[in-house]
């Protein structure tokens, strides 16, 4: 794999001839397969190969950035984009790169899932074990990758890393307004259990049956990883020093102040074994293990060397691509692998305990009225059960959980000792590994 950190040396020393004061490029070769399905049968797979490069240079504080798809003719793209940050207006958020000599773990992929040529037979698994447990109809995806990438940076950086992940989305269905999401992800195959993520989908898809509309105002809501997924995407974005600077984050001037409540330790760990598990950020700093928040108090925003320098810190190690991917800006610190530390209840147990609320398996649509304020609203999809003195008596539907953000993260006052890796399309995003939660006295209003 020393091909890619050469490749990344190699451009490096393009910038560095053409002009360039600073310059990191990230060398990535990814392998993915697809496997689609739905009406319980797969209706695609797809194999497809990306090897390109995102390759950042600075003159003083002029910048540019690009992504290389044709790494061919690389050399004159470099030059090119040398000239162009030449011309470009000065980027007063730039303070430099990081620099030094680092020492970096080294990651290796599962081999038995690089060897994978033909997955779908967990797929078939899964979708008998939804089937099994009174599904009448099953879809989803499993996605196969194998990820290798080496960065170089004129500071020093000199790395290479290679990873692989299973994700395994499986939703089920009873009837048109009764499902049930359940996920697996994992970066090794023995951790890959299609058929039990696939009861898991079909017994919720029961559970759902015949919903009613479902009550507003004041409950108590238990929610599974994969809902407190979505609201993590949103969460610990917000800890980015560059959602606080540009004023899109609830935690801005709440360092050493108390954000959650006291069961609530959160912290990015990009090292610990997962599908996201990663040795350098985009700068080319190792990763390390941040703690966030803990037992409710805002320890720390997470940095780049740039941010780290203007907050009077030091880089968590968090830098994300130099170039936007998605709806993500550039250059912005960013959590690889949130971690939400569990509890010692046990699920069942957070049920019996809760005399009247929802159980909710899935949410999307997460939107803020006020970023800085942390209000915001999200709607639960899937199973939406309801809890009468700590049991499960039936299913609602079209209803929205209407609050602000803070108030949920200070009301959680119970967490599940069994976690789950998850991470689902954009919507729960990055993966994160989280226990079920329990939040007290949320607002629930009527879905339009």
């Amino acid at each position: 794999m020393s091909e890619l950190k050469e490749t990344a040396q190699e451009l490096v020393g393009f910038a560095r001839d053409a002009g360039a004061d600073d310059a990191v490029v990230e060398v990535f070769d990814n392998r993915t397969n697809q496997v689609r399905y739905s009406n319980s049968r797969i209706d695609a797979s797809n194999w497809w190969n990306l090897k390109h490069a995102h390759a950042f240079v600075a003159i003083g504080r002029r910048t540019l950035s690009t992504d290389l798809l044709d790494l061919g003719s690389a050399k004159a793209t470099i030059e090119s984009l040398v000239q162009g940050a030449k011309a470009s207006p000065e980027n007063s958020a730039y303070t430099g790169i990081a620099s030094g000599r680092f020492k970096y773990r080294r990651g290796k992929a599962d081999p038995k899932i690089v060897a994978m040529r033909s997955p779908t037979k967990h797929v078939h698994d899964a979708i008998s074990a939804a089937t099994r447990e009174g599904a009448t109809e099953v879809g989803g995806t499993l996605f196969v990758r194998h990820m290798r990438s080496g960065i170089a940076s004129s500071g020093g950086a000199g790395a290479e890393h290679e990873g692989a992940a299973l994700e395994l989305s499986v939703r089920a269905f009873t009837q048109p307004e009764a499902s049930g999401h359940a996920l697996c992800c994992t970066h090794k195959l023995s951790g890959l259990d299609a058929r039990d993520t696939g009861s898991r989908a079909g017994q919720l898809a029961v559970l759902a049956k015949d919903p009613a509309q479902g009550d507003v105002g004041k409950t108590d809501i238990i929610l599974e990883p994969m809902f407190i997924g979505g609201l993590m995407h949103t969460t610990s974005y917000m800890l980015s020093a560059f959602y606080v600077e540009v004023g899109m984050s609830m935690f801005a001037k709440k360092i050493g102040k108390k954000v959650a409540s006291d069961e609530v330790t959160l912290f990015d760990d990009p090292t610990m074994p997962s599908t996201s598990q990663r040795a350098f950020d985009h700068e080319g700093v190792p990763t390390k293990k941040t703690v966030m928040i803990k037992e409710g108090v805002l320890k720390t925003y997470l940095h780049d060397t740039s941010t780290a320098k203007r907050f009077k810190t030091k880089s968590t190690g968090n830098a994300g691509p130099y170039v936007p991917i998605g709806f993500d800006p550039p250059q912005a610190p960013q959590p690889f692998h949130p971690v939400l530390e569990p509890g010692d209840w046990s699920v069942e147990e957070i049920i019996a305990d809760t005399k009247n609320g929802l159980y909710l398996n899935n949410t999307w649509y997460t939107r803020y009225q006020s970023y800085s304020r942390g209000d915001f609203s999200t709607i639960p999809r899937d199973a939406i059960l309801k809890i009468e003195d700590g049991r499960i008596v039936g299913a609602v539907k079209s209803i929205r959980v209407s609050d602000n953000m803070l108030s949920l993260w200070k009301n959680v006052d119970a967490l599940s000792k069994s976690t789950e890796e998850i991470f689902w399309w954009d919507e729960a995003a990055p993966p994160s590994t989280l226990p079920t939660m329990r939040v007290r006295g949320m607002n629930i209003t009527r879905s339009s």
